[in-house]
């Protein structure tokens, strides 16, 4: 599906929502809360921090839709939103001052992993064992990077945004990740593992 008729559709039903919609509403919900859930999962593992944020963010967005201003994409402004409000409890729980302070340990866990039910063959499964020891074996904000670019599909300018970086940063940080992941592809693949 083209793109600029996904965002279209996008911003319609948000405009809709921002007018009181209640069945627009809830198609956000429906269609946004796995990838968010998802997402925040990456940056907090308890699954019921992650759970009460985004009950939290969607409560706010109800209650405050007639304040609402027009957005770009629906997909970033609530992938935006949940990382913000992760990180806040995160620095209310005074696990941390500063984000830059973060362990990379803590700052993305991310398990990419993809269903079982998708895994169809055995051949299927080997590579995506090694794909899950690739991508293990990135930094934190390389994971981020790959998660926020094809899973989540943000552009360039939106990753660095969220991010904190200038656009030829998140490039380069792509590019070196890409660039990783090939080599140690190509590495596994002659070890045969």
């Amino acid at each position: 599906m083209d793109k600029s008729v996904l965002n279209s559709s996008e911003l319609v039903l948000w405009q809709e929502f921002c007018q009181g919609n209640e069945s627009s509403f809830e198609e956000i919900v429906r269609r946004y809360y796995p990838k968010l859930y998802r997402y925040g999962t990456r940056i907090w593992p308890d699954d019921m921090v992650v759970r009460d944020c985004l009950q939290d963010i969607f409560t706010d967005l109800w209650f405050r839709k007639e304040q609402l201003t027009e957005i770009a994409s629906v997909n970033y402004y609530l992938i935006s939103a949940v990382r913000n409000r992760l990180y806040f409890e995160k620095r209310k729980l005074k696990q941390t001052v500063d984000i830059e302070d973060w362990s990379e340990a803590e700052v993305f866990v991310c398990e990419f992993s993809i269903e079982a039910d998708l895994i169809l063959q055995e051949d299927q499964k080997q590579k995506t064992l090694r794909l899950n020891t690739l991508l293990n074996a990135l930094s934190a904000r390389q994971k981020e990077v790959i998660h926020l670019r094809f899973f989540n599909e943000l552009d360039h300018d939106q990753i660095a945004d969220l991010m904190g970086l200038n656009r030829q940063s998140v490039y380069n940080l792509l590019h070196e990740t890409i660039r990783r992941l090939r080599n140690m592809w190509f590495i596994l693949m002659v070890l045969n593992f």
